[in-house]
């Protein structure tokens, strides 16, 4: 069970709640050689990769940053005087990212859109826009190199004096964001390839990314380019963080290498250790443990049905076929803390994810796997919607949904 290190990903996100910083603090020093970019591009820059046999970009990272703990990893902080967007005045929001280490150690690129030229301008990686007290990485292996990034987390920043997180990109094509509990638990990611099947499980990256600066609208809005053995795509995120969560506009068109067996769209993977399905006690005191407790599925018919989630002895695997399905997610409807009576965790504040197609999906089916734990630090469930159609090589896949990171389902 290789879930591409969940757990390493899980704890290299960082708490809430950062600490202060000036209001003057000045953005990062971008490369002052751009290129026009726009999505289209992108989508182009994508199928041209599928054309071309894929190249594991991955790198031999120096001992001091390959060898790293998940807890010394945490101690890296990106400085916040450097965060991208800080001293914009159209928003409130603003860019950190994360160091590459342990076994992010593939170069991410980042880049910024000049709001006035449409350039866009790459961010090159830079030891002094970090902190490594307490980390014990030796500075100097670090010296003459461009390590890219690992990932970003987007804040918001509420003064002068405070910011804090609205969500992350981190680990593969991994992404986690907040509602108004301000707790981390589901993740979403870009693709799902051979997910729960005998072929091995692939694991796109996301290897670039583009961010346009919000407005007065407050929405940020996301480009990546997404690459694997099997497929290459091009994903425009529209982020809008709420009053009560975020919601995110999703476009993807993917272009296929080969054939695949298993695609998976819009997929999310959470964590089931022990509930009112199931109540027996597995390595806990506490009544209940789980990022989310059941799967619920707004059929293109309008049924609706709920599965409730199960941590079974053996990886157990449902598909509830449909036809242009209205929505699914998997929810955590139960937000009472004496049901958990955990205040580390706090369970109880862990958000629901919500998906709402906007194109034209067809036929189909909504998966659903569960795997086995004994742990609650492994995520173990899997959701995610399989296109009826057989994927082939050389071809051209669109589609479109939004992302609900909210208490509850915005619909019922």
């Amino acid at each position: 069970m290789n879930r591409r290190n969940l757990l390493k990903a899980s704890l290299a996100l960082t708490a809430l709640g950062l600490p202060a910083f000036p209001a003057f603090a000045q953005g990062a020093r971008t490369d002052p050689r751009g290129e026009p970019f726009d999505f289209d591009r992108l989508k182009q820059r994508a199928k041209e990769l599928a054309g071309r046999p894929y190249q594991d970009n991955a790198v031999t990272l120096p001992p001091t940053l390959a060898n790293l703990e998940p807890l010394k990893y945490q101690q890296i902080q990106y400085d916040p005087k450097y965060a991208i967007w800080r001293d914009a005045p159209e928003t409130d929001m603003s860019l950190r990212f994360f160091h590459v280490g342990m076994q992010f150690n593939l170069p991410v690129r980042m880049h910024v859109i000049d709001p006035d030229t449409q350039q866009a301008h790459e961010v090159h990686f830079d030891p002094k826009r970090f902190s490594y007290e307490g980390s014990g990485v030796d500075q100097a292996q670090l010296e003459g190199h461009d390590f890219g990034y690992a990932g970003f987390k987007l804040m918001r920043d509420n003064d002068a004096n405070a910011s804090h997180e609205a969500g992350a990109f981190l680990g593969a094509s991994y992404f986690r964001f907040l509602d108004k509990n301000n707790q981390y638990g589901i993740s979403a990611s870009g693709l799902a390839i051979d997910t729960a099947t005998e072929q091995t499980e692939e694991f796109p990256d996301f290897v670039a990314f583009w961010f346009e600066q919000p407005h007065d609208d407050q929405q940020a809005i996301v480009y990546a380019l997404l690459d694997s053995p099997a497929v290459a795509g091009a994903y425009r995120f529209k982020i809008d963080p709420t009053a009560d969560g975020t919601v995110m506009d999703v476009d993807m068109e993917l272009h296929t290498r080969h054939q695949i067996g298993r695609l998976g769209i819009a997929p999310m993977t959470s964590m089931f250790l022990k509930g009112t399905s199931q109540a027996q006690a597995r390595d806990t005191i506490h009544p209940q443990v789980h990022d989310s407790d059941r799967l619920e599925m707004w059929r293109g018919n309008g049924e609706w049905v709920c599965r409730p989630l199960f941590n079974p002895k053996t990886l157990q695997y449902n598909a509830f076929p449909d036809e242009n399905p209205r929505g699914f997610g998997l929810v955590q409807h139960d937000h009472d803390f004496d049901n958990y009576r955990d205040d580390v965790a706090w369970y109880n504040r862990r958000p629901s994810l919500w998906v709402e197609p906007t194109s034209d999906w067809g036929a189909g089916q909504i998966a659903l796997f569960e795997l086995p734990t004994v742990g609650e630090t492994v995520d173990n469930i899997g959701a995610f919607w399989i296109p009826d159609e057989p994927v082939t090589g050389n071809q051209q896949l669109n589609f479109s949904y939004k992302l609900y990171w909210l208490p509850l389902p915005p619909v019922a």
